[in-house]
């Protein structure tokens, strides 16, 4: 008789899986560079911030001069523009290849600290087999929008990068000092900000004061370089003129590119083309409603988000660190590319943390309720296979414009809730270490 052909034990094949991954990674980096480098549609991000920052080397407003090439203009306090001084020293392709890079390590460090946090012990103490399955699943959803982040040259994982250097800090009884992390990455972008709402719903104080000190030190640095009334000067038009100026924000977004929960009303209840195919436009109208309705929805739609936050803060504040603080950081990382009033792809690299929790919880942690389950594999279905690459592009289109990607996200927010409720007092060899 034939011999039965068996796999090989998980162990033997790592070093295979390895360099399998050391393929993949240098590919992304390559195909991604490429991408950046060769298309004009892509490009222009990256040459603002490498625009802005030469404005600021020369102390000249970042503001004021869009890039040569279009009419993109900075829209950023002025902290990460002048973070991307060293790049400008570079050739524009080298550029975009070193900020790949940079990228790709930040992900993959990022990943690695989170999972070691949730697991309460170091990375490589944790099997083989199921750092690689939960590391793999967790990527499996957010993927392209990483590979969409690094073809774009966006700055997202580098916030993301911040709040899990601080979360690190914070774990290790520096919590002024993780504070200040988090505080930074809300001074370079402020999507980050449901991590200080979360914070002093916990009334965790010297996290919350190194949050605010962090956000006050991020927007006082580049006074170093232009001094204290230029910055000054520089922060009171970014305030004036972008946060509080709509109409900036949306001539730079325009609704086809605008995932939020926010453009949904656009798209539903005002006259406004929700998407474009082959030159066509096309209508998702719903009923006509007042603008200042939209505009008070659209407030109430952010007070949601923020009293979600205050939510599970309170109902599952005594339920151990793995629900209480972890599950809490991974609806953070859900709930940031929902706050704010623009939510792009690229935001939804955020996402990853809270795909480690999740998988973390059914892998590990065995918790088998089927509703969290359920609610785990249909937000990583939609957010995997409404892509043009599954779908078509005309439905991928019409799909985003319903809000599929936004409901991918409300899903798994759900399944984080979901957990809290019903996952039971776990073995405490196994629990990680309360922020």
């Amino acid at each position: 008789m034939p011999k039965r052909f068996r796999v090989p034990p998980f162990e033997k094949l790592v070093k295979l899986y390895r360099v399998l991954a050391l393929i993949i990674v240098l590919l992304v980096i390559v195909l991604a560079s490429a991408k950046l480098i060769r298309n004009p549609v892509a490009k222009p991000d990256l040459e603002v911030y490498l625009h802005a920052a030469s404005l600021i080397l020369a102390g000249n407003s970042p503001y004021l001069t869009p890039i040569p090439a279009g009419v993109f203009y900075y829209v950023y306090p002025p902290l990460f523009a002048a973070l991307f001084i060293p790049f400008t020293f570079l050739p524009i392709d080298a550029a975009v290849v070193a900020w790949c890079v940079l990228n790709v390590f930040m992900v993959g460090w990022a990943m690695k600290a989170f999972y070691e946090l949730l697991a309460g012990k170091p990375f490589f103490e944790i099997p083989s087999k199921t750092r690689w399955i939960v590391g793999f699943i967790a990527l499996l959803p957010t993927f392209r929008f990483i590979f969409n982040h690094l073809s774009f040259g966006q700055s997202n994982i580098l916030v993301l990068a911040l709040v899990v250097l601080g979360l690190v800090c914070a774990q290790r009884n520096r919590k002024f000092s993780g504070g200040v992390a988090i505080g930074i990455s809300i001074a370079i972008k402020v999507i980050s900000l449901p991590f200080a709402i979360w914070f002093a719903a916990r009334r965790n104080l010297w996290i919350t004061l190194g949050i605010a000190g962090g956000v006050l030190a991020g927007l006082l640095l580049p006074a170093l370089l232009l001094g204290f009334g230029k910055n000054l000067e520089f922060l009171d038009y970014w305030v004036k003129n972008i946060v509080l100026y709509n109409d900036l924000r949306n001539t730079k977004f325009d609704l086809h590119v605008n995932l939020s929960l926010q453009a949904q009303l656009y798209r539903f209840f005002t006259d406004t083309v929700s998407f474009e195919y082959g030159g066509r436009p096309y209508y998702l109208t719903l009923v006509a409603l007042p603008a200042d309705m939209i505009h008070v929805i659209s407030r109430l739609i952010v007070a949601a988000v923020a009293g979600t936050v205050v939510l599970y803060a309170v109902l599952y504040r005594n339920r151990g660190a793995l629900i209480s603080d972890w599950g809490g950081i991974a609806l953070m990382f859900t709930l940031v590319p929902l706050f704010p009033t623009v939510m792009q792809k690229h935001y939804l690299v955020m996402l990853l943390p809270a795909y480690i929790y999740v998988v973390h919880l059914w892998y590990t942690m065995q918790l088998r309720d089927k509703a969290f389950r359920g609610l785990v594999v249909a937000s990583m279905a939609v957010l995997t296979f409404i892509g043009a690459a599954f779908c078509g592009e005309f439905l991928s289109r019409v799909l985003a414009a319903v809000g599929c990607y936004a409901l991918g996200v409300l899903l798994l927010a759900a399944a984080i809730f979901r957990a809290a409720a019903c996952l039971p007092a776990p073995n405490s060899s196994r629990l990680p270490q309360k922020l």
